[in-house]
């Protein structure tokens, strides 16, 4: 009889069990029925990534296609906007590091080579080669002229779009960056930590003004000029007459900098990132991871690209409208 009864409360404690576990088995369908009918939230971030050449530095969007300067490739690439497909891939000269578009062509910067190309945007072929400064490292489209930097003369070149006739003018030392606010061109002079103003129709040197450490960046927002200061971990904001407005924090190595739909964006080489800023506010709002060695940025309209020297790669993101703390 005792064996019985044991044997009778075992059965009980069995199916006691059974009874819990089809009780937790429904509840857990159950909830993951209800979390599957749960609407999915949409993504801050929406990032792909492609294959380039080596050394991707510079990139501009020519209003239909995406192009990317392949500085160790001695090329430079058209790519699809919609899928990053490879349109053609062009020679240049040694070590292409800047581009421009004049609204046909594609202007390229070969530093190493020391002068400029210019390739037809439609088809990529070579349209002219024009000898400038030594070691030419940014270039500029001010609507009726390209600028470009003398990274070693000190100095800027104005080139003129019907015949590339040109004028050079003195600037700091090592300029590595330009920028245009409508009426003036703004130089980052990266050895001698200041920016320099000129005035975009004859060239003449309006003042030069104190940056940061090492500024390799420049962007205009409408109002201020944006620089970013490699070594700081920051950018400065400069008023429209060169005194400094405010210092905002970054991430390491800021190195490009743009303003696209109404942010400041940041491309910090040192830390796999893009700062977003909000002028409004003069706060990072938003921090988007991209490849290695971040440099140049583009916008096409509705997206941000980013040219990943490390990864030999682009970015291609997508941001929400709505600002989010990083």
């Amino acid at each position: 009889m005792k064996q019985k009864a044991l044997a009778r409360r075992g059965a009980l404690r069995l199916l006691s069990s059974l009874v819990f576990a089809m009780m937790v088995s429904s509840v857990c369908s159950a909830q993951a029925q209800t979390d599957t009918t749960k609407p999915a939230q949409a993504a801050v971030t929406q990032k792909t990534e492609f294959a380039v050449g080596r050394n991707p530095d510079a990139i501009v969007f020519d209003g239909a296609n995406i192009w990317v300067a392949n500085q160790l490739g001695d090329s430079v690439m058209k790519l699809s906007p919609s899928d990053g497909s490879n349109l053609g891939t062009f020679p240049t000269g040694n070590k292409p590091v800047a581009l421009a578009y004049d609204g046909e062509n594609i202007w390229v910067a070969n530093k190493f080579s020391n002068n400029v190309m210019k390739l037809r945007a439609s088809d990529g072929s070579l349209v002219d080669t024009i000898k400038v400064g030594r070691s030419p490292e940014a270039l500029l489209f001010d609507g009726n002229s390209v600028w470009v930097a003398n990274g070693e003369d000190s100095s800027v070149t104005k080139l003129r779009l019907s015949d590339s006739a040109h004028c050079t003018f003195p600037v700091g030392t090592r300029p590595v960056a330009l920028a245009y606010d409508g009426n003036h061109v703004w130089v980052a002079n990266n050895n001698s930590g200041s920016v320099t103003k000129l005035r975009a129709d004859d060239g003449t040197n309006l003042g030069t003004f104190n940056a940061g450490r090492e500024p390799t960046g420049l962007a205009f927002d409408g109002v201020n000029l944006w620089v970013a200061n490699f070594y700081n971990k920051s950018v400065t904001r400069l008023n429209g007459d060169g005194s400094v407005r405010d210092k905002i924090a970054v991430e390491d190595g800021p190195a490009g900098i743009a303003f696209f739909g109404g942010y400041v964006l940041v491309a910090n080489y040192g830390s796999r990132s893009v700062s977003q800023i909000d002028p409004q506010t003069g706060k990072v709002v938003k921090t988007l991871m991209v490849g290695r060695s971040p440099a140049g940025l583009a916008f096409d309209g509705a997206h941000i690209w980013i040219a990943n020297g490390g990864s030999n790669s682009v970015s291609k993101v997508k941001t929400s409208s709505q600002s989010s703390t990083p």
